[in-house]
Formats: structure tokens, C-alpha cells, sequence
């Protein structure tokens, strides 16, 4: 059975076969937050990170917006007992995020190397409550069959782009490219070029 513990963090994190190192981290959070922020007109307050692991967000965005609120939700036993305290996180899953009491949508929505490790049915689970957490941007960072996957293969499920378009578009989300989503709501009230090429704002005639 696989395990998330310090050892598995250690391998694909920390040691030689990473796939990104702290410099790329730093850059996929600088471009999640600018677009959440370009999106809303303000500062980005509240980030929620879905199936964070260790939180190697939540430093990140504590340098680069010291103000923002972080909450990592990880079933991960060990990096929640590690690190819930230090870095704000708490023991949940993607298919069950709505047994959690959110006040409000968060600002930036992370689910980063997460949905291609969990089944269909998992995620058909979690989505909608995912969706409705999603007041600015959602960054939802998936490799599929086209992709030349590095990293963690264990589990690893090869689905085709156009399945995690289809699904995430019939639940809400819109996506604005770069792995880069909306909620259908916000979509509207963005210009026509915001938008990735050739979608529509409305997904109510999507499959």
C-alpha cells in the first residue's frame, strides 16, 4: 500500500528525482496569486489548498503576501501531524471537502498534482463543493496522457485532456489557461480574451 510519509516527501520533494525544485514552486505562486488578484482588483486575502501534502505552499505565499489567510486540507496523516500547526493545515480529502465548514469561497483555490492520483468517482465526490469554494481563481494543475509525466507514477491514472475539460467545465469552472480556472459566475464578468481560446462563458450547453 502506498505510503505518505517523510520518506515519500523526502524522495519526491526533497531529493533527486523532484520534478521542481523551490524555484518553480516560488513561480507557480507568484502566477497563481497575480491571476487571482488580477481577477478580483485586490490582494489576494484567503487561499485554500486542496490535498497540500507538507503545505509547501503556505511559505511561500506567507513571503509573498504576509497578510493572506492559508488553509491546506491533506489526508496525509504524518503531514498533518508534522506541520498542521505550523502551516495551517488540517486532515481531510478531495471527496469529502463538504463535511468542512468554510465560511466563504477563498480568494485562490490550489489543487496542484492531486485529481490524477484519485478516481472517478472520488472526484465526483469533492467537485462541486470544490467549485463552490472557488470566489477568484483556481489553480487545478493536472499531467494527462499528453503529457511526459516526471515524478510519482504509483497510482498515477493516464486520462486525456479532454476528460478533465469536460468534467470541470459541466461542474462550473472556466478555465483561463496556464492549468488556470474561474468559477462560471466570475467568467462573466470577464473580458472575451481573458478567457482560454474558443470558450464560451456559459457551460449549461456543455455535455
Amino acid at each position: 500500500m502506498k505510503r505518505y510519509d517523510e520518506a515519500y516527501f523526502d524522495r519526491w520533494y526533497r531529493g533527486p528525482d523532484t520534478p521542481s525544485g523551490p524555484a518553480a514552486l516560488r513561480r507557480n505562486v507568484a502566477l497563481a496569486i497575480a491571476a487571482a488578484e488580477s481577477v478580483l482588483d485586490r490582494p489576494v486575502a484567503t487561499v485554500l489548498d486542496v490535498g497540500c501534502g507538507e503545505g509547501r505552499w503556505q511559505p511561500v505565499i506567507r513571503e509573498l503576501r504576509p497578510r493572506a489567510a492559508y488553509l491546506g486540507i491533506d489526508p496525509c496523516d504524518y503531514a498533518v501531524d508534522r506541520f498542521g500547526e505550523e502551516r495551517n493545515l488540517r486532515r481531510g480529502s478531495f471527496g469529502a471537502l463538504d463535511v468542512h465548514d468554510f465560511d466563504d469561497p477563498f480568494d485562490l483555490v490550489v489543487c496542484a498534482d492531486v485529481l490524477h492520483y484519485l478516481d472517478d468517482a472520488t472526484i465526483a465526490l469533492g467537485l462541486e463543493a470544490f467549485v463552490d469554494l472557488v470566489g477568484g481563481v483556481a489553480l487545478v494543475e493536472v499531467f494527462t496522457s499528453d503529457d511526459p509525466v516526471v515524478g510519482d507514477r504509483d497510482g498515477f491514472l493516464l486520462r486525456e485532456p479532454r476528460w478533465y475539460h469536460q468534467t470541470l467545465r459541466a461542474a462550473g469552472l472556466v478555465p483561463i489557461g496556464l492549468q488556470l480556472w474561474v468559477h462560471e459566475e466570475i467568467a462573466e464578468d470577464l473580458d472575451a480574451m481573458d478567457l482560454a481560446p474558443g470558450v464560451d462563458r456559459s457551460v449549461s450547453d456543455h455535455p
